[in-house]
């Protein structure tokens, strides 16, 4: 995220994150079958004065946060947002 910033001249940025597995909050995981994969975006905005050790924290927190969404379809999230597909 850091690079990507660097790389567009910018403080905010998002991008895909691959995520795996196979949460037991779904009813009947068990008795599924295939891949459990989905992309979640993430999102990396830094402000002035941030330090490395804050943006780290503040992202792992984002990410514990975001965990139990991980399941919901790609196509569903950006659905919900203000952007429009042309």
């Amino acid at each position: 995220g850091v690079l990507l910033q660097r790389y567009n001249r910018t403080d905010d940025v998002v991008f895909g994150a691959v995520v795996s597995g196979r949460p037991s909050e779904i009813a009947g995981v068990e008795t599924m079958i295939g891949l459990f994969i989905n992309t979640v975006p993430v999102r990396i905005k830094t402000g002035e004065g941030d330090t490395f050790s804050e943006l780290l924290r503040r992202c792992q927190q984002n990410m514990l946060d975001a965990e139990h969404f991980s399941f919901q379809p790609l196509y569903d999230i950006q659905s919900k947002t203000a952007l429009k597909q042309e």
